[in-house]
């Protein structure tokens, strides 16, 4: 058993392309390795080096944590303008945070760059993570048959563990395939490359090969997804979740959910239809009522019934990090002026303006803290999905419009006063869902995907160019300039590329995804920076 776990890890080292030589790990791994007799062990493993954990980030949204960028991709967000409360002086978030990210946020083919070049950080952060999670988990599922489990709790444990084993592992190749390869269609998807597809828990390491590891198609990947996450559901279905457990552990709801999800992805309506038919039907979630949605509190906390499950960190709750001050990302407001101001809850709950510029802040749907994290802003399921993915699946179906609108007026009517029920059919209802999912689900790690397959849906195709405007800062953090960046339809830009280390580990590299160079359109030089409500408008140079 040791040795097959440290077979995994070498595995994982040779995938994530270090220069550690494979013969040289193993002959240094040290004796009195643990080794699991009890399935209760596994369970301690999952949660020590499967689950991602949840940890306080200072400086909020990061380029080189799992994850950390995946909110300032798309149209959703921006940067503050103006001048800061000390005259040109502005907040120091463009230091720790913009400055770092922004090889992700003006979508660069180098994404670890910062703005002035100074420094640039590895690409291989979320690959690296979510791999050896992956690598675990192999491990666990290969040996934990062969442990006993012969008392009621251990037939428990035995179940639960494989359950959320399953899970993990679909969920992790799912944010891998839609981060490093092409959307899912369905007459593409045999020939599309995706990702490595590593499912053992030893290494197959030759060194007569040139190329080690190779891509598996989008089809073979999603496949596996779908295996997976079935066999989560089926496994915590035998042994549930203890209730105690629910929100930070997964549990079959979890699993039907991503299903769900997943379903719509691949563009088979009727499997979403019924998997989130399942999550809407469990007496174990439900929606928050509109009474609950206040400024007062923080919506998405772990007081929050309609949450199923969460993990990970939060990058947008540290303070000032999406607070629409200047030198600090803040809301768009292509997002913002979606909402009905006068009446939906949601918008004094979510978002304040900020109150030395006309930029919002994201204020409080996670709320503000120095604390760990109880929910996160990338991996948090709940059930307010199941609705809109049902609404949607029932409207691509034909002949369920009705159907369709009853759940998509019983979602609004718990984040609306005195909403009235809407009718809408054919194109207007979808883009009535797909709107309600982008306010619903803003900054909850879903918008970048949801554009990347919206491109590419059979009957109501939805593409869109997006511009992020950057309020460029000096070492002294005061305003310079600002600077207009844009990501056209069907840009590369919406797959990344292989991380570097990946590409060069073998001496015949697997395909890498193209990705070119993005250069700032028209550069505006003035007094206070704008955002996307300015005036002027960019033009390519």
């Amino acid at each position: 058993m040791i040795r097959k776990y440290i077979y995994s890890v070498v595995a994982s080292v040779c995938l994530m392309g270090t220069a550690t030589s494979c013969s040289d790990f193993l002959s240094e791994y040290s004796q009195d390795m643990v080794v699991a007799k009890e399935v209760s062990h596994f369970d301690e493993l999952l949660l020590g080096s499967v689950y991602v954990p949840s940890v306080y980030m200072q400086d909020g949204v990061s380029p080189s944590t799992v994850c950390g960028f995946l909110n300032i991709l798309d149209d959703d967000v921006n940067t503050g303008k103006g001048a800061g409360a000390f005259g040109n002086r502005i907040d120091m978030g463009w230091t720790s945070t913009m400055n770092p990210t922004f090889g992700y946020f003006a979508w660069q083919l180098q994404v670890g760059r910062n703005y002035t070049g100074t420094n640039t950080v590895r690409d291989d952060g979320t690959w690296n993570d979510l791999y050896y999670r992956i690598f675990t988990i192999n491990v666990i599922l290969n040996e934990i048959t062969d442990l006993p489990h012969s008392t009621k709790e251990d037939e428990a444990t035995y179940w639960r563990v494989q359950g959320e084993a399953h899970f993990l592992r679909g969920y992790f190749f799912y944010i891998l395939a839609n981060l490093y390869s092409n959307m899912y269609t369905e007459e593409t998807a045999d020939k599309t490359l995706s990702v490595p597809l590593k499912l053992t828990p030893y290494i197959e390491h030759d060194k007569s090969k040139k190329t080690q590891f190779t891509r598996a198609s989008v089809k073979d990947v999603y496949e596996q997804i779908v295996k997976d996450l079935k066999a989560a559901s089926e496994y915590l279905t035998r042994s549930p979740q203890v209730d105690s457990h629910r929100l930070y552990r997964v549990s079959a709801e979890a699993a039907d959910l991503m299903l769900s999800r997943v379903y719509l992805y691949m563009q088979n309506w009727k499997e979403a239809e019924a998997y989130a038919d399942k999550v809407i039907a469990s007496k174990n979630v439900s929606l928050a009522r509109l009474s609950s949605i206040s400024p007062d509190n923080p919506f998405l906390s772990e007081n929050n019934g309609e949450i199923i499950f969460s993990q990970g960190p939060n990058y947008l709750m540290a303070p000032n990090r999406l607070s629409g001050a200047p030198g600090t990302y803040c809301v768009s407001h292509d997002l913002y002026d979606l909402y009905d101001q006068e009446n939906d809850r949601r918008v004094a709950a979510f978002f304040e303006p900020h109150y030395s510029t006309d930029s919002i802040g994201l204020s409080n749907k996670y709320g503000h803290s120095t604390e760990r994290p109880r929910v996160s802003d990338v991996f948090t399921l709940r059930v307010s999905e199941a609705y809109l993915n049902k609404a949607e699946a029932c409207a691509m179906q034909g002949g369920k419009d009705a159907e369709a609108c009853t759940v998509l007026n019983k979602l609004r009517k718990e984040r609306i006063t005195d909403y009235k029920d809407r009718t809408y059919t054919g194109s207007e209802l979808v883009n009535q869902i797909r709107l309600e999912r982008r306010k619903e689900l803003c900054f909850e790690g879903q918008r970048w995907f949801d554009l990347r397959r919206y491109a590419v849906n059979k009957q109501y195709p939805y593409k869109r160019q997006i511009l992020h405007v950057l309020n460029v800062c000096g070492d002294d953090v005061d305003y310079l300039l600002t600077r207009y960046y844009v990501l056209k339809e069907d840009d590369p830009a919406y797959t990344f590329s292989i991380p570097k280390t990946t590409i060069n580990f073998d001496n015949v590299p697997m395909p890498d995804n193209p990705r070119e160079e993005r250069k700032p359109l028209e550069v505006k030089d003035n007094e206070n920076g704008t955002d996307e409500g300015g005036t002027t408008t960019p033009v390519e140079e």
